[in-house]
């Protein structure tokens, strides 16, 4: 039995060593950590008090495993960390990008202030009509902070596969340049050359351009149907970022950074593991961002931007997911 125990902990404390973390049921456990690691603790606690488990060779060995899989996950989680913080002050040239899957339900009302509240210059939101991102840029002109409006669906009308982007005017000209294939409707758009330079400068910095932008949204590990598209997929976001040099990508990727998809970013970055905030969750956002499972993110290359800050933002409008702002700043 503790060999069993064993087994299993060592499973979920390094997925990477195993390939349970790209198979169902394994997926999800490794997705979270937080409440795997308190589920683990109570057990093991539990074990110790039964005077006839406490008591047997078994009983204990079984124990010492639960209790150090449980330390050995918080383990994890603190080393990534729960600093969430993306308020530095801002110097010319720095970029804040905000992710939000909104659900298809999150208004224009309550998207246009967040936008505002956090200075975002771009702003990825899956799962978002059309029609909403384009209320939210008439809001966010109203206000004085006129922004590009793009968009990307793949099924119709439905939210689950709309993915919108919008982008600060500040940064230029921008144009979407290519069709991720992925079934969500994810996309890449690029500032166009010579645009606007005089508006790029202040962002540009010592890259000298305004950011290129990947919208994404692989699909969720939601059926056992769904496994290898979710593989491939996810997969295919990271590849993305790291082969395109000054990338960031950014929103819903169904996948944290024990999952296959996520594992190997190539030379990009996390942006919250950049910041210590790897630890913070999104969804759903209807539990504690510390109990909850970080699975949207921002991905950078690190050679053109260095991380600022990193934040999981309170829920807002009723969406299951949290939103994300990272706070950039070229090299």
């Amino acid at each position: 039995m503790p060999l069993v125990l064993l087994g299993v902990v060592v499973v979920l404390v390094v997925p990477g060593a195993f390939d349970g973390a790209g198979r169902a049921v394994g997926a999800h456990l490794v997705a979270f950590r937080m409440p795997v690691a308190l589920g683990v603790l109570v057990l093991g606690v539990a074990v110790l008090l039964v005077p006839r488990a406490r008591r047997s060779p078994v009983g204990a060995a079984s124990a010492a495993v639960l209790l150090v899989g449980a330390a050995a996950q918080l383990g994890v989680l603190a080393a990534r960390g729960w600093d969430g913080d993306a308020t530095a002050a801002r110097e010319d040239g720095d970029v804040v990008v905000l992710a939000f899957n909104t659900l298809g339900v999150v208004t224009s009302e309550d998207l246009a202030p967040l936008v505002l509240e956090h200075r975002a210059d771009v702003v990825v939101l899956p799962e978002t009509l059309p029609a909403t991102a384009r209320a939210t840029a008439a809001l966010l002109e109203d206000a004085g902070r006129p922004v590009w409006v793009f968009g990307r669906s793949t099924e119709g009308s439905t939210p689950v596969a709309s993915t919108a982007l919008l982008v600060t005017t500040d940064l230029g000209r921008y144009e979407v340049t290519a069709e991720l294939p992925t079934m969500l409707g994810g996309f890449r758009a690029d500032p166009v050359a010579g645009a606007t330079a005089s508006a790029r400068g202040a962002h540009a910095g010592a890259a000298g351009r305004a950011p290129l932008v990947v919208a994404a949204h692989p699909t969720a590990p939601f059926s056992l149907a769904a496994m290898d598209d979710w593989r491939r997929e996810t997969s295919l976001v990271a590849q993305t970022c790291g082969g395109t040099s000054g990338a960031v990508v950014a929103g819903d990727l169904n996948a944290t950074l024990d999952h296959p998809g996520l594992r190997d970013l190539g030379s990009c970055v996390d942006a919250a593991e950049a910041a210590g905030a790897a630890a913070l969750g999104t969804w759903p956002a209807a539990m504690p961002s510390w109990l909850s499972t970080p699975i949207d993110h921002v991905l950078v290359d690190p050679e053109v931007w260095d991380v600022v800050g990193f934040d999981v933002l309170p829920a807002v409008g009723g969406s299951d997911h949290r939103p994300v702002v990272a706070h950039l700043r070229p090299r």
